[in-house]
């Protein structure tokens, strides 16, 4: 028989991943669905956006003759791919994948909001989904927008400090400093992978902007560092492998493009220019609709490692208890 998930409750490792795994099968055709009617739109818009900018780049023939017989000229080809349309596809990816991280987190949080406080086995309609995204949609825009320009302010202010240690030490600096990095991004990549998503879910959950929920987050992973670090390595793997699975028919198909345009590279023979494809178009959208639902897995094994932590703090699911058996 089934239970409700326990959310106030400390967690190891095990815990974590099972107790999102089981929220997933216990809410699967609505809390996707949600994500569908709720997110689709955007996920459809991003997918043809860059299926789009993929197909118009591979559609373009490097060996197509002038009218004289001569290669065609650089300027030529770049006035011929990158289009008003190609930059209007390039402006929409970035507005609508901003909007389905936004919406992703907004709708998997509310969801696991209305999951708290209903009874268990009590139906959660998407229409309630949609007003709880729908009350807290500013102030997941606003977090989001604030976060991606602070956090590109220190990614510049990084990139020129390690610009000027190359530039005063040479290669020997350059090796130690791409060395840096990648322990850093080995070391510190995945407990960041968690942050904001755990953040993102204190602010939908308590009404915080997102440097409140980020402090909370922090102080909350104190001590249970290394086992974040292990669940989010296993949990990208994981879904990495799932993601790239999803995406391969558009990759196999992009490949294969390549390859026969390589193949008239070699031999010298031209090639006829073509339209963008759209079935690569359409195997890109089914991929972007596939990673983001998995993507919400993620969200899950986030929020449930944080609130372990927020247990391990505070107790309160303990208390909860005591009282419930006075």
């Amino acid at each position: 028989m089934q239970q409700k998930i326990e959310f106030r409750k400390d967690r190891d490792f095990s815990l974590v991943l099972g107790d999102a795994i089981k929220f997933v099968r216990q809410n699967f055709k609505s809390l996707f669905g949600s994500i569908i009617f709720i997110t689709g739109p955007f996920i459809l818009m991003t997918g043809v956006a860059y299926g789009y900018m993929q197909s118009t780049m591979l559609s373009q023939n490097p060996l197509l003759g002038s009218t004289r017989g001569g290669f065609r000229s650089m300027a030529s080809m770049y006035e011929s791919t990158y289009t008003a349309t190609y930059f209007l596809a390039i402006a929409v990816l970035i507005i609508c994948g901003i909007l389905v991280n936004v919406l992703l987190n907004s709708v998997v949080y509310n969801y696991m909001g209305l999951y708290n406080e209903k009874p268990f086995g009590e139906k959660i309609t998407i229409a309630e989904v949609g007003a709880r995204v729908w009350s807290s949609l500013g102030r997941m825009i606003g977090s989001m927008l604030l976060l991606s320009l602070v956090m590109g302010v220190i990614g510049l202010v990084v990139v020129l400090i390690f610009a000027g240690i190359i530039s005063v030490t040479g290669v020997v600096g350059g090796i130690l400093v791409g060395l840096l990095v990648l322990f850093s991004l080995l070391l510190f990549m995945p407990v960041l992978v968690y942050f904001i998503p755990a953040a993102f879910y204190v602010v939908v959950r308590d009404g915080n902007f997102i440097f409140p929920a980020l402090g909370k987050v922090k102080r909350y992973l104190s001590g249970s560092f290394w086992w974040t670090w292990l669940i989010m390595v296993v949990a990208l793997i994981a879904i990495g492998i799932l993601q790239t699975l999803f995406s391969l028919p558009a990759t196999i198909m992009v490949f294969s493009q390549t390859f026969t345009r390589m193949q008239h590279l070699t031999d010298g023979s031209a090639m006829a220019e073509t339209s963008p494809s759209i079935l690569l178009i359409v195997f890109y959208t089914i991929a972007m609709f596939l990673t983001t639902c998995t993507s919400s897995i993620l969200n899950l094994i986030c929020a449930f490692n944080f609130l372990g932590h927020e247990e391990k703090h505070e107790g309160k699911g303990i208390l909860s208890r005591m009282d419930e058996i006075k």
